[in-house]
Formats: C-alpha cells, structure tokens, sequence
C-alpha cells in the first residue's frame, strides 16, 4: 500500500513539473519542486505516526499473532521511524520524471533495489556471527539503500541538471492543489485497487483453501506484470505532461494511445502465452491437483483479458500528465463497484467459482474500454 501511494503522490508530481517544464515556466515547475518535497515530509509523517502508535493494531486485524505480530511490529518500527528516506527517494525520482529524464531515476532505483537485496541477506542472516538482525534485516536494508538512493537523487538535482533550482518558495495553495488533484485522486484510485484485491480474496475463500492457494498463483502474474506497466507508464506521464505544458495536445494523445498499444502487446502477449501454457506459472508454486484445478480457472478465464488491463493501465499513467484525473478515476471505481457487486451476486447465490472469476474480467474489460473513451474526451485537446 506504502509504495501504490508514493507512485500515486509520485504521479501528480511528475505531471505538475512536466507541464510547468513544458510552458517554460521555470519559476512554477521549481514551486512544483519545493512542496513535493514538503508533501514528502508530510505524507512520511502521517505513515510514521500511524504504524509507530498503531501497528499492533493493525497487524493483530491482519491476523498476526505472537512471534509473528512481535516480529511485524519490531519490523515496521524501523522502517517507518526512517520512512522520510522511502519518501523522498520517489518524491525526488518523480521530479526528475518530471524534467524529461527517466534515465537517471530508474538507474538509482534499479542498483539500489540489487543493493538492498544483497543487504537483506546479509543483514538477516549475518556474515561469520556479525550483522544478525533476523526480522529486521530487510527493514535496515530499505532504510539504507533508500538513503543511498536519496542523496544520489539529490547530488543529481542540485549539481547536474541545469533546468530549475531546488530552493524554498512561499507556500502556495494553487501548487498544492495542481499536484494533489492528480496524486490526492491516485491516492483514492490505489485504494480502490487495494480493496478489489482484499475483498475478491475474500470471496474467493468462501471455495476453500486450495482455491485461495490457485487464486493467488494466478493473481501473482498481475503483481508480477504491474512493475512492467509503471515502468512505461512513468515515461508516459513524463512525457505527456511535458507536451501538454507545451500545448502540443495532439502529439500527448498519439503519446497516449501509442504507449497503450506497447502495453496492449507485451501484456497481452504474456497473458496468451500463461494462458497456452499455464505450466509456466503454476510450477512453480504448487504440485497440489486442487490447487493447480483452481489455478487454471483462473488463467483460462482471466488471462486473456490481460491486455486490456495493459491498455487500460497506459492511459491512466497517460492521463496523470494531463493534470485532469476525474474520468480515469470514474473508470475505477466504476471497475471496483462492478467486480464487487457481481463478485458479491455470485457468491450469494453460491454460483460456481467461475462466475467470480468473470467478475475479474469483466473488470478488466472495464478498464481497457474505460480508459479508451477517455482518451477520446475533451481533456485531451486541451479543453
């Protein structure tokens, strides 16, 4: 939840930089630079409080209990007591999306989620007796690469780049309000995708365990293509916002449609290939025949809708260059309310686990053909 609400907040910073940038209003986009780093701080300050005072909370509602709850509260104290460093890394990061440049960010982001790999091994596990924090080991590790990633971003934007000037403005609420309305509503569109997944999981357990087992090797491959899609769709909004601060309102749409049809394709391709050969996927995860059986449903039923999903995906990133969220936000919550509504109905009626499995992908389609219509809306000329 922690990182769907950096890339949201992340968003609205690259879109209100990039359309700054774009209108060569320089003094704007270094405004733009100095509350995102002010949101940093804040947003970090509001998870910091919540899980330093309530984590046990939390975590004992998420079902931990003894040795585990101890260790999921003594983990979340460390990280989010140093949650600042996580903040400000993407914070930072979407700034210099925002400036046209996706190189430099991804190469940070990159070398430091190896890094932190590597550490969280060493720091769990130790080397020769020394540096054995167990639980705690990935927390130190995040903590230290984010840090790592932070001053690097930094050294980046203070001494390379020559577009703005990282400086203290007077607080504006107009710059406040140009981030927020893009990053506040991507805030309430990961929610909304947070709870799809919660509740469908939750529906999906009304069938047993080893459905819940197959469900989730099949909702894996999701997890596992979302990074695919944001990595393009971080260039996306980049580059729209960028076009549209320059009013080249028509080369932002063909941006757009053109980064939906790349993701269309390669998630879509995945999605054929797990659906022609799902062996790939659930080999690697269970050897038990219910499992596999429900991990099939899944695939056959879901995978093929994949690449609307993609699509879709695309232009909601496309979209946060805009500065003009409403519609793609509409589209998902219109998405939640159908998959759970229809999730709900076929539950209730104690229908085959098929017809929830339908829900997904008529949520899917949504999305994709959502996402389209609004690509073809007035926002995208500029009106």
């Amino acid at each position: 939840m922690l990182m769907m609400a950096a890339g949201a907040i992340g968003g609205g910073v690259t879109s209100s930089v990039g359309r700054a940038v774009g209108s060569k209003d320089i003094k704007r986009a270094e405004a733009s630079c100095f509350h995102s780093i002010l949101i940093a701080f804040g947003m970090a300050l509001i998870f910091t409080i919540i899980f330093l005072l309530y984590s046990e909370n939390i975590f004992k509602f998420m079902g931990a209990t003894e040795i585990i709850l101890i260790g999921a509260i003594n983990y979340a104290k460390v990280f989010f007591a140093f949650s600042i460093f996580f903040w400000l890394t993407h914070i930072l990061a979407s700034i210099i999306r925002g400036l046209g440049n996706t190189y430099i960010p991804s190469k940070a982001i990159v070398i430091g989620s190896l890094c932190q790999i590597i550490l969280s091994y060493v720091f769990t596990f130790g080397i020769y007796g020394s540096f054995k924090y167990g639980i705690l080991g990935p927390a130190i590790s995040i903590v230290i690469c984010h840090i790592i990633m932070m001053v690097y971003l930094f050294y980046y934007l203070i001494f390379k780049q020559n577009i703005l000037k990282v400086k203290f403005h007077k607080f504006s609420n107009l710059i406040l309000i140009d981030i927020m309305k893009v990053g506040g509503l991507g805030l309430l569109n990961s929610i909304t995708i947070a709870l799809t997944v919660g509740i469908m999981t939750g529906y999906i357990g009304n069938f047993g365990p080893n459905a819940l087992a197959g469900y989730g090797i099949g909702a894996r491959l999701e997890l596992i293509l979302t990074p695919i899609i944001f990595g393009i769709g971080a260039a996306l909004t980049a580059s729209v916002s960028i076009n549209f601060g320059s009013k080249q309102f028509a080369r932002a749409r063909k941006i757009a449609f053109t980064g939906g049809i790349v993701c269309f394709l390669i998630i879509g391709f995945i999605g054929l290939f797990i659906n022609l050969f799902p062996q790939f996927l659930y080999q690697n995860f269970s050897s038990n025949p219910d499992v596999i059986k429900y991990s099939l449903k899944y695939i056959l039923i879901v995978t093929p809708f994949y690449c609307l999903f993609g699509f879709g995906q695309a232009i909601y990133f496309s979209s946060q260059g805009t500065g003009k969220m409403i519609k793609p936000i509409l589209v998902g919550i219109l998405r939640f309310s159908c998959v759970v509504l229809f999730g709900y109905l076929a539950v209730s009626r104690n229908l085959s686990i098929d017809y929830v499995l339908y829900s997904v992908s008529f949520g899917l389609i949504i999305t994709g053909v959502g996402m389209f219509l609004c690509l073809l809306g007035k926002e995208w000329k500029g009106l």
